[in-house]
């Protein structure tokens, strides 16, 4: 497993995350299964933080043990603490698919809530649906009135510079809650795993 830091002190990309093992289980148990899943939106859902347009399906999964193990092994000095096995919550770890034109708009999710850290591991190689951090000037064109309210609920952080993550199969994005991301929207189906393992009620 071999990272890049994408973000001091903030965002990592990890490559080869999981074994080609577990990714084939993975693929076998999710990615290849047809579910009945929830379609998270705006539209007919209470966002925990401010409303901010989204379009996603979702299923909860029990907490795979490989995907805590690797989280565990990060010599990330910003993380003094691990992530226990339990389930506390529905949002400690999801399977996600976008399918064709879901996205999520600019957002960011206050560590009071969600804790310190976000992982979004991806099951898919993708040519589109990128993982976008921009820096603030490149999110003014974006700044909806729920994303401004997030801003005035608590603070939110910007990359320096703007920063395009496409996913990759077997490669997993590790940040620090409390920065600004999106989703663009895909034209195909993008399969992830992703959630907040200290997550307060």
């Amino acid at each position: 497993m071999t990272y890049n830091t994408l973000v001091p002190n903030s965002v990592w990309l990890f490559e080869n995350f999981l074994s080609d093992e577990h990714v084939a289980y993975l693929e076998r148990e999710y990615v290849y299964k047809d579910f009945d899943m929830i379609h998270v939106n705006n539209k007919e859902f209470k966002p925990l933080m401010a409303d901010t347009d989204m379009s996603y399906r979702v299923i909860t999964m029990d907490i795979y043990k490989p995907i805590y193990d690797r989280l565990n092994e990060l010599t990330l000095t910003e993380f003094n603490k691990k992530l226990k096995l339990e389930k506390t919550s529905g949002l400690n770890m999801q399977y996600k698919r976008f399918l064709g034109n879901d996205f999520y708009a600019l957002h960011a999710e206050d560590c009071k809530k969600y804790g310190d850290l976000v992982y979004i591991y991806y099951l898919s190689d993708e040519q589109d649906g990128e993982l976008v951090l921009p820096c603030r000037n490149d999110a003014l064109d974006e700044w909806s009135q729920g994303f401004q309210e997030m801003t005035q609920q608590f603070h939110v952080e910007f990359s320096p510079k703007t920063i395009s993550i496409t996913p990759r199969k077997n490669t997993c994005v590790v940040m620090k809650t409390g920065i600004a991301h999106k989703v663009n929207s895909c034209t195909g189906r993008r399969d992830s795993i992703a959630g907040w393992p200290w997550f307060k009620k």
